[in-house]
């Protein structure tokens, strides 16, 4: 079995099928090293052994391409998929994201996360794992990117994590066309080894454009959560996330309300910074189910920095809510799955 470090210091290498010329585009920045046959003579040879897979090819009477064959078997292995989304940015969606994934691997359940944002991916930092190196081993006919893990020194059960934002320089900007951003986030599906997982969280881009339609249309998703902050302009663009799940015929949509209100730490008062109740009312409207209220924390932001989701900082108001959150979606996701 072959084990490489993917670097980003090569000038030149094909990956997946996309050759790059420039060393920033795509790899995670380590100098190359094969484990277990260090007997290359330059790092040329060395490239020839990176990850490639054969061109996706669907025609008549020939069947699917082997990179779509990959991930419909992968999917079988992962009991609820569930995205997450917004309509729009700005409103916490992938901060939901990671302290989902967090709560339920706090809850003994195995959890991987996809950070489908390609273009800004923030994920790999909220878990803590934005250095972790990308390691890739043989199967079969092509390559498999192993995903790092992170279990927050065994306070959880260990969380698979696959995002951009481990494979480039955090202040490089990822300039790519629709059809690569498709490739990329297919083969983020179906050339990981997330082997057996409970809950596969995606962490969808802001908006209803084509990298959603993309994940929606080659996975079978379980459910949908839709983030939103309670003002008025937030509802407009979250709506239609709401709408356009509904319309892909997700099987369970399910909106959440972020930053919905403040606890001054001075006097205790409860302060509604962007009004209340937009979430709610936009459930009921579209009638879908409202899962729960997520308090302003001053920790989450610090927690998010340091990489620590802040459900694991059990005493505050934001990880009680997260708990929450997270328990009312396990059992209707049973519900639905025993029905």
């Amino acid at each position: 079995m072959q084990v490489v470090i993917i670097p980003s210091n090569t000038l030149n290498f094909n990956f997946y099928g996309y050759t790059f010329l420039s060393s920033n585009a795509f790899i995670y920045d380590k100098a190359y090293k094969v484990l277990d046959k260090p007997n290359f003579s330059n790092y040329k040879e060395v490239m020839k052994m990176t990850i490639k897979t054969p061109p996706s090819f669907n025609v008549s009477g020939l069947g699917v391409d082997p990179l779509t064959q990959r991930i419909k078997e992968k999917e079988k292995k992962w009991k609820y998929k569930v995205a997450v989304l917004s309509g729009k940015g700005g409103v916490g969606k992938s901060t939901v994201a990671a302290n989902l994934a967090a709560a339920l691997a706090k809850l003994g359940y195995f959890v991987g996360v996809l950070d489908a944002d390609v273009h800004g991916p923030n994920i790999a930092k909220m878990l803590g794992v934005e250095k972790a190196e990308i390691l890739a081993e043989k199967a079969d006919d092509h390559f498999e990117m192993i995903p790092p893990t992170t279990e927050f020194m065994g306070q959880v059960t260990p969380i698979k994590v696959m995002s951009m934002g481990m494979m480039v320089p955090e202040d490089q900007p990822i300039i790519w066309r629709g059809p690569l951003v498709t490739k990329a986030l297919k083969q983020l599906l179906g050339d990981v080894k997330w082997g057996e997982l409970d809950f596969m969280i995606i962490d969808f881009p802001p908006g209803t454009g084509d990298q959603i339609l993309t994940v929606v249309q080659t996975i079978q998703l379980d459910a949908a959560i839709v983030v939103t902050t309670p003002q008025e302009v937030a509802l407009l663009d979250t709506g239609k996330a709401v709408n356009m799940m509904k319309q892909m015929e997700i099987p369970y949509v399910a909106v959440v309300e972020n930053m919905s209100y403040l606890i001054c730490p001075h006097c205790g008062n409860r302060i509604d910074l962007f009004g209340e109740g937009g979430g709610e009312k936009l459930a009921k409207k579209e009638n879908v189910d409202f899962l729960g209220k997520i308090p302003i924390d001053p920790k989450a932001r610090e927690a998010s920095d340091l990489g620590i989701p802040i459900v694991l900082y059990e005493d505050t108001p934001a990880a009680k809510a997260f708990m929450e959150i997270t328990q009312r979606l396990v059992k209707k996701l049973e519900e639905r799955s025993k029905a």
